[in-house]
């Protein structure tokens, strides 16, 4: 359909059509926001807990009201047999109901307030169990754990958790953070210069640290020290909240969080070593910088 819409906007793009051209110029702006309307929906109905197909097949069968599988599948653009199991996904759930007929059947959407209701119930379902689980969650609370993540996104929520915190420790190289996440050090740092988070940035020596440092406001919750030996950090690593995260950028993203008291005190332990030897920022911001 968009392919022949482009061509008969092609053709009436000339002088003597010109005042067609316009009027379909209008049109499409509206199917173009029409289309874009419908994506909005189905992406809501996906957060909503539907999958990719029923959210398309539901949305499909809402607009044409009362309709046979045939119509619903061209609607939504899927296969007529996978039409039909998904109808019957959403039956089961309560948002589309069959409608016998003498020759046919059709399907019929219900009220989209429906998933509002099993939204509720789910809720309500969760807080009867929530106590049990809290149980289960807080029993040998000094056992270890460890998690993976991967990928941007989810190794941005992580950082997202570390601007939640009310003391952060961080010991990294700057380089890779820059280049993936450059909003999380500024926010990071906003942060502690209103006071709502303590952060100290233990950092290498390299020209893009120190470049990075100047740039930051320091004060009493925002400290930064400089190792005193040459190398670098390989990993971009944090102390928060009691646990330990080591973010990689190479050959992908992930970040390894790990929640123990007796591994966050040492590593705790070492950072305040490492942090007592380290170099104040106003000693070396004052030193000619030496490329590492």
């Amino acid at each position: 359909m968009f392919v022949i819409w482009y061509f008969i906007k092609k053709l009436l793009n000339k002088a003597k059509y010109k005042h067609y051209y316009l009027f379909v110029k209008k049109i499409d702006n509206i199917i173009f926001l029409v289309y874009t309307s419908n994506m909005d929906t189905i992406q809501v109905l996906k957060k909503s807990g539907l999958s990719d197909k029923e959210a398309t097949v539901y949305q499909a069968a809402l607009e044409l009201g009362t309709a046979s599988v045939d119509a619903i599948s061209k609607k939504a653009g899927i296969k007529r047999p996978t039409t039909y199991l998904v109808l019957d996904d959403l039956a089961k759930r309560g948002l589309v109901t069959l409608v016998p007929r003498a020759k046919k059947s059709l399907y019929a959407a219900e009220s989209p307030e429906r998933l509002i209701g099993d939204a509720e119930r789910r809720a309500e379902l969760l807080k009867r169990a929530l106590p049990e689980m809290l149980a289960f969650y807080n029993t040998k609370k000094d056992k270890p754990t460890m998690q993976l993540y991967e990928g941007k996104e989810a190794v941005y929520e992580i950082y997202e958790r570390i601007l939640l915190a009310k003391d952060v420790a961080f010991f990294s190289t700057i380089r890779d953070v820059l280049a993936e996440y450059p909003d999380i050090p500024k926010r990071l740092n906003a942060l502690a210069i209103a006071g709502k988070t303590r952060v100290r940035e233990f950092l290498t020596r390299s020209t893009a640290d120190i470049d990075y440092a100047r740039t930051m406001k320091r004060g009493e919750f925002f400290q930064q020290r400089f190792a005193s030996l040459a190398g670098e950090f390989f990993t971009d690593n944090c102390l928060f909240d009691g646990q330990v995260a080591f973010f990689s950028f190479d050959p992908h993203i992930f970040v390894v969080l790990i929640k123990h008291n007796g591994i966050y005190g040492s590593l705790k332990s070492l950072y305040d070593y490492a942090w007592a030897a380290a170099i104040p920022f106003e000693q070396v911001a004052s030193q000619p910088i030496k490329k590492i």
